[in-house]
């Protein structure tokens, strides 16, 4: 029947359109959606957000291939996501702008950056709402900014996409879902990210030139010490930048689910997960709370083992949970699988090989070990992974490095890569184990 129809339609070029509704979309989601077209070849080609359906919308061109079937593709998510729509339009591949248009664009970038951190600073996510607009000078009022000041910032994020113009109301705003990401109390609240990026972090990047010309940080080079030690001095700054590592925890929802602690969780006895500078212990928190049978160890800093213990009480994890204060030679032994998040990438290689040997040290034959980090595609294509690259050249002396780096970094600790699946926001988690030790008989016969 239809399929017939439309076989007939494609043949003549009639149907040259192919739509896909996005069911649930989240605003990375959707990104990340547009940048994997991209990364295939399709092109962005316009697209907008109808406010009568309350719907997004963004078109692309698909490559000029003859396996392909349909020249346009189409995107739809129900929902106001102007600001991924606001992206896609401004995607260098778009020919919706002028180079030049684009160009400004992107340097002004660093507005943007501080315009989320004074939105996030001031409060206004917590005290505006996404179903009632409030006007800039009842906002104004209650977090003790300048009126007009205040409704220039807002108009500025209305075009990001933070918040939305109310169409009854003058200088009347409503916050959007992506907006409501920089609530305090929002589940994986961005806003501690927001305050980094803002702060620290984006007063380091005045000093890339620094870091591009000689190889080293630009942190160190303005604050005079490595951000570890700089933050350890600072507990306010320490805290945030805790829970700034813990705003990125998306990426750890697929994590409990993999083989390696499914099969930790169904094996008989008590098994346990080590967790190598854990942070605040998000991610340990997830794993023990979706397979109650395991037990954790956190290894981090004194004053990020109180905040892990904290956190794990407070999600009934505690009580099946140890810690440990200490560095990386502190690896405890007689783990099952052992986890290293986001830690890599913070180091030069040598100091990589120096980690991964304590950890094969401590790692029974038996037990794995995960890594999360970004890897960086081998084909050059766009990639968070890439714009992470810069920020650990500027701010901590490291780098993010392609899947076949760290299977030499792991070979070098007597370690062995045994795959790598991805993780949302462009992460990976790359499964190791203990290399085998050929038998000495074996090859002699």
């Amino acid at each position: 029947g239809l399929e017939r129809i439309a076989a007939y339609e494609r043949t003549r070029r009639h149907e040259a359109h192919l739509a896909f509704e996005v069911e649930h979309a989240d605003p990375l989601a959707l990104r990340g959606l547009c940048a994997i077209l991209v990364r295939h070849g399709a092109r962005p080609d316009g697209g907008g957000y109808n406010p009568h359906e309350d719907g997004t919308v963004l078109y692309f061109t698909t490559p000029a291939d003859p396996a392909c079937g349909y020249r346009r593709l189409e995107l739809y998510a129900r929902g106001d996501h102007r600001a991924a729509l606001a992206a896609h339009l401004d995607h260098p591949a778009s020919s919706a702008r002028p180079p030049a248009e684009t160009l400004l664009q992107l340097l002004t970038g660093a507005w943007t950056t501080q315009a989320f951190a004074v939105f996030a600073r001031l409060g206004l996510p917590d005290a505006m709402d996404t179903r009632t607009a409030h006007s800039a000078e009842d906002l104004a009022l209650l977090t003790g900014a300048h009126p007009r000041g205040l409704a220039t910032l807002l108009r500025y994020l209305a075009m990001l996409g933070a918040v939305t113009p109310a169409p009854d109301q003058e200088e009347g705003f409503r916050l959007t879902e992506l907006g409501a990401l920089l609530r305090a109390d929002a589940p994986g609240s961005m806003r501690p990210l927001a305050l980094m990026y803002g702060g620290p972090f984006y007063r380091s990047f005045g000093e890339l030139d620094h870091a591009v010309r000689t190889g080293g940080p630009a942190f160190d080079h303005l604050f005079g010490e490595n951000h570890f030690d700089h933050f350890a001095r600072d507990p306010e700054l320490a805290d945030l930048f805790d829970r700034s590592m813990a705003a990125s925890s998306r990426m750890f929802q697929p994590l409990p689910e993999h083989p390696v602690v499914t099969a930790a969780a169904a094996a008989p006895g008590p098994r346990t997960v080590v967790d190598v500078a854990g942070g605040n212990g998000e991610l340990l928190g997830r794993i023990l709370t979706a397979h109650p049978r395991l037990r954790g160890i956190l290894l981090e800093r004194p004053h990020a083992v109180e905040a892990a213990r904290r956190l794990l009480d407070a999600a009934g994890c505690g009580a099946r949970c140890d810690y440990r204060a200490g560095d990386f030679a502190d690896v405890p032994p007689g783990g099952d699988v052992y986890v290293l998040s986001r830690v890599l990438h913070d180091w030069d290689d040598d100091r990589c090989r120096e980690i991964l040997r304590h950890l094969a040290g401590a790692m029974a034959a038996h037990a794995d070990l995960l890594i999360v980090e970004r890897l960086l595609p081998a084909d050059g294509s766009p990639s968070l992974a890439t714009a992470w690259d810069l920020h650990m050249l500027c701010n901590v002396g490291g780098r993010e490095r392609r899947a076949d780096h760290y299977a030499r970094l792991l070979a070098d600790a007597g370690l062995q890569l045994v795959g790598h699946s991805p993780l949302p926001l462009d992460a990976h988690v790359l499964h190791a184990r203990r290399a085998s030790v050929p038998d000495p008989a074996a090859r002699h016969s």
